[in-house]
C-alpha cells in the first residue's frame, strides 16, 4: 500500500482546495496566545535566574563547582523532560481528547514544585534544594516545549506549520533574551519578611517564576480546550510505525490516500492499513542540524559577556544593550521567516540558515596562528558575526522543527519531538564549558598569554566546521528531507 499526501508541504502549495479550506477554518487562534505567553515565560525562567544564581548559591554555602553543576542540571532536566513528556503526550492523546491538556498541566505542576524548592533553598540555607529546584524547572520547560510544538504540528493547517512554528519560536527566543532584563527589575528589592523569608535580588526571580507558574496553571485549566487528536492504534515498530485508526474531523486535515502496489504494508483487501515508518535518514539529518544550531547558540550566549567586557572594555550597560539588540534581531528574523515560508520552500530556507551560520562563524575568527592577522577580533567583525549567528539560530530552529513534523506526517509525533528537544538540550550542557575553554586553549596552542577575552580562531573554526558539515549533510540527503509519503 502506498501512502501519498494530497499537498506538498515543502513547496507550500496551499493555494488549492486544502489551503483555501485551511484559511477559511483556522482553529489555531484558540491556543496561539496561550502557547506564546506560556513559552515566553518558561524560557524567561532559564535566563532570568542566571545573573543572580552564583551569588545566591554562594550565600547558601555553595562553591564554584556547585554553581556549574546547577547551571548544567537545568539543561539535563530539559533533556529528560522532553523525552519523558513526549512519551506521556503520545500515550494520553490517543486515549482521550484532553490528553494534551493533562500533559501540559503536569509539566507546569513540576514548574510550580521546582520554583517552590528554589525559593525554599534560601529559607533553609540548602543549595541542594536550589539545585533540584532548577532541575524540576528544566523538566517543566523541556516537557512544555514538546507538548506545545507537537500539538501545533498535529492541529495546524499543513501549509501553516512553518509559519506558526516560527511565531512560537519567536516567543521562545525572546524569553531567553529578555530574561536578564526582567531580572534587572529586581536588583533594587531588599525586604526582610521575617521567619527567614527574604525578598531581594536573589530570591525575587524565583518568586516571580513561581507566581507565573501558578497563574499559567490556572489559565490552562480554564481556557485550553484541546481539539481531538488523531487516533493511532497498534505497535510502533521502527521507532514510529503505527496504524491509522481514525481521522480528525477537521476541514484542513492532511489527506492521505491508500492505493495498491506501494511501499507500505497492509492487511490485504480490507481492514486497517499499516502506515509505513517515516524516513529515519531525514529525521536523523534534522536532529544533527538542530544540534548544530543549538551548539552555536550556546557558544554565543556563553562567551559574549566575558569577551566584550575584556576585549573592548564595555560596561554592563553596553552588554545589556547588546542583548536588547539580540531580541530585536531575533524578532525581525522570525517575522521574516514567517513571510518567507509563503514564497520559498522549506528546504532552501534550511540551507540558508546553515550558510548564514557558517559565514557568521568565519567572520568571528580573529586570525589563524602564523597568518599575521589581528590578535583581538575587531569590533566591527564582532558585530557582523554576532548578528549573523543571531539570525541563523531562530531561522534554523524554526524551519528544522517544521520539516521534522512534515517528515513524520501521520506518525504520532510526541515521542519524536521529545527526542528532538532532548538533542537540542545536549549542546547547552556541554557548550558553555567548551566555549570558555576554547578561548583559553587557543592562546596556549600559540604559546602566548591569554588576554583581552582570548583568541577566537579555535572556537569558531569548530563552529564553522559544524555548519559546513550541516550544509553537506542537508545537500547529500536532500531527497530524504521531503514530507511523509513523497
Amino acid at each position: 500500500m502506498a501512502v501519498t499526501e494530497s499537498s506538498s508541504l515543502l513547496t507550500n502549495s496551499g493555494s488549492g482546495g486544502l489551503g483555501k479550506l485551511a484559511k477559511e477554518y483556522d482553529p489555531t487562534l484558540s491556543w496561539r496566545l496561550l502557547f506564546y505567553v506560556n513559552v515566553f515565560f518558561s524560557c524567561v525562567s532559564f535566563s532570568i535566574i542566571l545573573p543572580s544564581l552564583q551569588p545566591y548559591l554562594s550565600r547558601n554555602g555553595a562553591g564554584a563547582y556547585f554553581y556549574g553543576l546547577t547551571v548544567a542540571i537545568y539543561s539535563v532536566g530539559e533533556m529528560i523532560g522532553a523525552v519523558a513528556f513526549g512519551k506521556v503526550y503520545e500515550s494520553l492523546t490517543v486515549r482521550y481528547e484532553g490528553g494534551a491538556k493533562t500533559t501540559l498541566l503536569m509539566c507546569i505542576g513540576l514548574g510550580i514544585i521546582g520554583s517552590s524548592l528554589y525559593v525554599a533553598g534560601d529559607i533553609f540555607g540548602s543549595p541542594y534544594m536550589i539545585m533540584w529546584g532548577r532541575m524540576l524547572q528544566g523538566l517543566w520547560t523541556g516537557g512544555k516545549q514538546v507538548v506545545e510544538q507537537t500539538y501545533l504540528s498535529e492541529t495546524a493547517p499543513p501549509d501553516r506549520v512553518t509559519e506558526l512554528t516560527s511565531e512560537l519560536g519567536t516567543f521562545a527566543i525572546l524569553g531567553f533574551v529578555c530574561g536578564p532584563s526582567f531580572g534587572a527589575l529586581f536588583t533594587s528589592i531588599d525586604v526582610n519578611l521575617g521567619n527567614g523569608l527574604v525578598l531581594d535580588a536573589y530570591t525575587a526571580p524565583g518568586w516571580f517564576i513561581l507566581a507565573l507558574c501558578v497563574v499559567i496553571f490556572g489559565v490552562v485549566c480554564v481556557s485550553f480546550q484541546p481539539e481531538p487528536a488523531p487516533s493511532f492504534e497498534g505497535s510502533k515498530a521502527g521507532g514510529g510505525l503505527g496504524k491509522l485508526g481514525g481521522e480528525r474531523d477537521h476541514a484542513f486535515e492532511r489527506s492521505y490516500t491508500m492505493d495498491s502496489g506501494g511501499a507500505g504494508s497492509g492487511s490485504g483487501g480490507g481492514g486497517t492499513d499499516v502506515l509505513a515508518p517515516p524516513n529515519e535518514k531525514g529525521l536523523t539529518v534534522l536532529l544533527l542540524l538542530f544540534i548544530i544550531h543549538f551548539f552555536s547558540f550556546a557558544v554565543q550566549e556563553t562567551i559574549t559577556t566575558p569577551f566584550v567586557l575584556q576585549a573592548y572594555g564595555w560596561t554592563q550597560r553596553d552588554v545589556n544593550l547588546l542583548f536588547v539588540g539580540v531580541g530585536i534581531v531575533s524578532l525581525v528574523t522570525s517575522v521574516g521567516v514567517k513571510y518567507a515560508t509563503r514564497c520559498v520552500d522549506d528546504y532552501h530556507l534550511l540551507i540558508t540558515s546553515l550558510l548564514v551560520g557558517l559565514f557568521g562563524s568565519l567572520v568571528l575568527i580573529d586570525s589563524f596562528p602564523g597568518w599575521g592577522g589581528p590578535q583581538v577580533l575587531p569590533a566591527g567583525r564582532f558585530f557582523l558575526g554576532f548578528t549573523l549567528i543571531t539570525v541563523a539560530f531562530p531561522f534554523g530552529r524554526n524551519v528544522s522543527l517544521s520539516v521534522f513534523s512534515q517528515i513524520l506526517g501521520p506518525t504520532p509525533q510526541g515521542e519524536w519531538f521529545g527526542w528532538m528537544f532532548a538533542a537540542g538540550a545536549v549542546p547547552r550542557i556541554i557548550g558553555p564549558s567548551w566555549s570558555l575553554y576554547a578561548l583559553d586553549v587557543a592562546c596556549k596552542l600559540e604559546h602566548m598569554d591569554c588576554f583581552l577575552g582570548g583568541r577566537t580562531w579555535l572556537e569558531f573554526s569548530v563552529t564553522g566546521g559544524l555548519f559546513a558539515v550541516g550544509v553537506a549533510a542537508a545537500m547529500a540527503y536532500k531527497k530524504d528531507l521531503k514530507p511523509y509519503g513523497e
